[in-house]
């Protein structure tokens, strides 16, 4: 992470902890796996149920697909993918990547997403 960063983090009181020894900051190694591991883990944003929901609904779908029928079609490709992104890397993994050629006569590769076996309910 960028120091800026850190110390906007540090003036929000959110990050890792830290240990400040004079004009020094420090992070413990400890905090910084844990707080990690806590980002990794926590699908708890604004969205991911819906992600969830709607691929538990239609089995497998492009990113495309997903931001039409998620989040009010409002988000960017960008800010899907970013969603989508922390879904796959949550431990456990909520969805997984699948490349899969569309047309057989095609080269063209297309991303498909769906619901890991773990996670369905």
């Amino acid at each position: 992470m960028s120091i800026k960063t850190l110390q906007r983090w540090r003036m929000q009181q959110t990050g890792p902890e830290y240990l400040k020894l004079g004009k020094q900051v420090r992070y413990p190694l400890e905090a910084v796996a844990e707080y990690e591991n806590q980002t990794r883990t926590n699908v708890s944003f604004k969205g991911a149920q819906e992600i969830l929901l709607y691929l538990e609904q239609a089995g497998q779908a492009t990113i495309e697909q997903i931001q039409g029928a998620c989040l009010g079609g409002k988000k960017s490709l960008n800010q899907i993918h970013t969603h989508i992104y922390r879904l796959t890397r949550a431990t456990p993994p909520k969805i997984k990547a699948s490349l899969v050629c569309l047309d057989p006569d095609s080269t063209v590769m297309t991303t498909l997403y769906s619901i890991c076996q773990d996670y369905e309910q």
